[in-house]
């Protein structure tokens, strides 16, 4: 294997062009017409992974919750570290940024995964406090 760097907008792309269970390459050799990995160890271990056969790797120093309550964006952190910020107007998307900020600015201190501070994303955009729309 080896590494190669993309822009933001190449990496868009492909991410748009994944499906769910594919890692880059796969994306890639779809899009280019090759064949899958020649690798049946490769293959075998990629796929046991994705049925579950595997337990998935955690990078996390700690566990992290984050959650909306009382319109509040709670974020609690396994050792017992925890903040909360009072949500804006669902359409004031510039205090819904700042508050978006601050929130993946005191996981990113407190060692959180990039998975972990997605998770912190997907609690606001899953009530409903969207940047894009």
């Amino acid at each position: 294997m080896r590494t190669i760097r993309v822009s933001e907008e190449v990496w868009q792309v492909i991410a748009n062009h994944g499906k769910f269970g594919e890692t880059e390459d796969d994306v890639l050799r779809r899009i280019l017409k090759l064949p899958p990995q020649s690798s049946t160890d490769d293959l075998t271990k990629s796929s046991e992974i994705n049925r579950g056969r595997f337990p998935r790797r955690s990078f996390a120093k700690q566990r992290m919750s984050s959650y909306i309550s009382n319109n509040q964006l709670q974020i609690t952190l396994q050792d017992g570290t925890s903040r909360s910020w009072t949500l804006p107007n669902r359409s004031d998307k510039a205090g819904i940024k700042a508050v978006r900020d601050k929130a993946v600015t005191f996981v990113r201190e407190n060692g959180a995964t990039i998975g972990q501070i997605n998770a912190v994303k997907k609690t606001l955009t899953d009530t409903g406090y969207h940047l894009t729309k």
